[in-house]
């Protein structure tokens, strides 16, 4: 099965837009995204994720090859199914991007769990920024970003994230 592209806004560096996905055009809700790269196998590694043939590839931590068994334990609980390392962001033209990401399970962006493994979204940076619970101002993409565009497919389901965000893009060095 191809995987479908959805449409998300990222209307800052951590904050993006989910598309409505009855209308392909019209634009809804605001969320947030961030980055993380923790080489641990994706959870859309595990046999029985998303709507697909095969699961999302891991590699072997020593080798780099491809790991051709599903049920190999990821390197974060001692085995040697981990991250591969072209599971990085890469540009396809001025404005165009690809990447992976996790997805954030809360289930108010329209985001579930692990039937989003495998699914694709486009995400566009803009410079909207955000107050937090203090009143605080922060966000609103790097100029260099913005009006620019990023295709993502979920990788990786965040069972420990919760509230408004929505994807945890795959970028390495991120989140330490």
């Amino acid at each position: 099965l191809a995987p479908t592209v959805q449409a998300i806004t990222i209307t800052t560096t951590t904050t993006t837009t989910t598309m409505n996905t009855t209308d392909p055009i019209a634009w809804a809700t605001g969320t947030w995204t961030t980055g993380y790269w923790d080489c641990c196998k994706p959870s859309c590694s595990w046999p029985g994720k998303g709507n697909v043939e095969k699961p999302v590839r891991s590699c072997d931590a020593v080798t780099g090859e491809v790991v051709d068994d599903p049920n190999e334990p990821s390197v974060c609980q001692g085995g040697r199914a981990a991250t591969c390392k072209n599971n990085k962001p890469l540009n396809v033209s001025e404005t165009l991007s690809m990447g992976f990401a996790a997805a954030a399970t809360s289930g108010a962006n329209g985001l579930n769990g692990d039937e989003n493994c495998g699914q694709c979204f486009e995400l566009r940076f803009t410079e909207q920024v955000h107050k937090n619970g203090g009143g605080s101002v922060w966000g609103g993409a790097d100029p260099m970003v913005v009006g620019k565009r990023m295709v993502v497919q979920v990788t990786n389901i965040g069972y420990d994230v919760t509230g408004d965000h929505s994807f945890d893009i795959m970028i390495p060095g991120a989140g330490q």
